[in-house]
């Protein structure tokens, strides 16, 4: 969970460099873009190991399919940036099914943490 955590950190430090390096340069932006898609593809296979590996019911079990998701929602919103740069149409569904996905997972971990609480409801 600390490397998960690490791979975050990671990826916010090269975003906010990126944002304050790119400010004018596309093609600097575009670097950045594929520097963070490098760094979240990876978070995302790691994840996928990690859950992989995890035992059932184990904390790792729980947390890691969640932040797998948000990492393939971050993915899907940034490939569209990386391999079309000058298409903003494609660059706006990305963000918009970025979006959809990030409210599903929102969802499931809402109902999931409800379910976890107050058991699995009335019989």
């Amino acid at each position: 969970m600390n490397r998960v955590l690490g791979v975050t950190i990671i990826a916010a430090a090269l975003g906010v460099w990126g944002g304050v390096r790119a400010w004018q340069s596309a093609s600097v932006s575009w670097n950045i873009q594929v520097a963070l898609a490098i760094v979240i593809g990876g978070n995302l296979f790691f994840c996928l190991w990690v859950w992989y590996r995890a035992r059932p019911e184990s904390g790792d079990a729980m947390v890691v399919p969640t932040i797998a998701l948000l990492s393939a929602a971050m993915l899907v919103g940034i490939l569209p940036r990386v391999f079309w740069p000058a298409a903003e149409g494609i660059h706006i569904a990305g963000s918009i099914a970025s979006l959809v996905v990030t409210t599903v997972v929102l969802i499931m971990q809402i109902r999931r943490r409800r379910i976890r609480r107050y058991g699995a409801g009335p019989a």
